[in-house]
């Protein structure tokens, strides 16, 4: 039980660290127009629950890119194109889950 609450801790220490993020407060701010677009939106509940997991893997792909750039920085500091290399994939998986994203609200406009 101990761990559990040590583990609990931690992810609430990495949300801080996540909300001193432009992009991901960005993100979150996006979210509730969402939540907002939802709510009046005459989606079925289980296009607008498919939606949400999108959103919320969104963040954690965000949270993830947020903690490779940083352990990227900390390793080394001058240029080196194999870190370039690790931070342009983590930041295109992040793409990836937008262009799903936006692909998904695009689709609901019209549903």
């Amino acid at each position: 039980m101990k761990k559990l609450y040590h583990n609990l801790l931690n992810s609430f220490n990495g949300l801080k660290v996540g909300l001193k993020e432009h992009s991901f407060i960005l993100e979150l701010i996006g979210g509730f127009f969402l939540l907002a677009y939802l709510f009046i939106a005459k989606l079925s509940v289980q296009f607008k629950l498919i939606i949400i997991s999108v959103y919320f893997v969104l963040l954690a792909f965000e949270l993830l890119n947020t903690s490779i750039e940083k352990l990227s920085d900390r390793t080394i500091k001058e240029f080196d194109p194999d870190i370039k290399k690790v931070k342009d994939l983590s930041s295109a998986s992040v793409f990836v889950i937008l262009i799903l994203f936006f692909i998904l609200l695009l689709i609901s406009f019209f549903y």
